[in-house]
């Protein structure tokens, strides 16, 4: 049961790592080149709940990334990170079960911020 837990774990850590891949490949392709991996460029951000990093600092929000089964908890990942200073976003990707297509990608921010963003 370990070396399984262990697979399953590798697994899931590789799924997430090209998830944030993905999200910095569009961030770039939309105008924010110095976007890149926490897990590569910053530990310290990582550790702090923030896995994209824009090394040139025009990024408006603190970015998590999670392709997981369930929406995780918002509120719990974003208390654990202390820059408090830009609103905090979770970019979640739903897992496919069994191999199956994932249903979707969404981003949870705060509604504060939702409301900047669609003001006339």
């Amino acid at each position: 049961p370990a070396v399984r837990r262990s697979k399953t774990a590798s697994k899931s850590k590789r799924k997430g790592n090209s998830f944030e891949l993905e999200v910095v490949h569009k961030l770039r392709e939309i105008g924010y080149e110095g976007c890149v991996s926490s897990r590569s460029q910053d530990k310290r951000a990582d550790a702090n709940k923030i896995d994209i990093v824009d090394m040139n600092e025009e990024l408006p929000v603190n970015i998590q990334c999670k392709y997981t089964q369930n929406l995780p908890n918002y509120f719990d990942i974003r208390d654990a990170c202390t820059d408090k200073d830009k609103p905090y976003c979770l970019i979640w990707k739903k897992a496919g079960k069994n191999g199956e297509q994932s249903r979707g990608t969404v981003a949870v921010i705060p509604i504060e911020y939702f409301y900047q963003l669609i003001k006339k």
